[in-house]
């Protein structure tokens, strides 16, 4: 429930790397654009993923705490939850809209950090493609380029007034907001918002005792 495999599982692999270990590196001083961030915070990650395997850092799922704080500086899961949820959100209340972003980001953390830890981030190369800036929303478009396949992804970004912030990652076409939209969309379909909060209360409690 809540995931569908890819067509490539190093595709995912990748995308989702990405997206969970980023996390900018720059002073407050000054706000970094689009591109910056998104290549920064590629940079971060493949150092955190490469001290876990190198035994020189506790394994990837024992630092959740960190990972966890370091994407809240670097992704709006509020926007992200919000996309996936759809016309539905306008319909909650503060509190239940709190929930459910609380929930859809430990989902996604429980969901791929296995996958994660299988990656070993050795080979690959990081090409920052363009930056495309529309007013406070931007796309940045990269691919990497691994085992001799290239893969193209794309990470769309909102400006608030202060920083760039990530809110979706669209991997060979395939986008985590739209994946996730159209599963909570058949959920909704046939129960209630509180029947799809109980699930994720469900599926993020079994995950934490595994």
């Amino acid at each position: 429930m809540f995931v569908r495999e890819g067509r490539s599982k190093l595709l995912l692999k990748l995308a989702v790397f990405f997206l969970f270990l980023a996390v900018p590196q720059w002073t407050a001083a000054a706000q970094p654009g689009p591109k910056a961030v998104i290549e920064s915070g590629t940079e971060r990650a493949l150092q955190l993923l490469h001290q876990s395997h190198e035994g020189n850092a506790p394994a990837l799922h024992e630092r959740r705490a960190e990972i966890m704080g370091i994407v809240d500086e670097y992704f709006n899961f509020e926007e992200m939850a919000k996309r996936a949820l759809g016309r539905p959100w306008k319909e909650q209340s503060p509190a239940k809209r709190a929930e459910f972003v609380n929930l859809f980001k430990q989902l996604l953390f429980d969901t791929y950090i296995s996958k994660v830890e299988s990656y070993t981030g050795t080979n690959e190369q990081i090409h920052y493609d363009s930056e495309e800036i529309d007013g406070d929303y931007a796309v940045v478009k990269t691919h990497v380029v691994s085992e001799g396949q290239s893969y193209q992804i794309e990470y769309k970004l909102h400006n608030d007034g202060k920083e760039w912030k990530a809110y979706d990652v669209i991997a060979e076409g395939i986008s985590f907001v739209a994946n996730y939209r159209s599963q909570f969309a058949s959920i909704l379909a046939n129960e209630s918002f509180d029947s799809l909060l109980r699930r994720m209360r469900e599926k993020v409690n079994a995950a934490s005792r595994s």
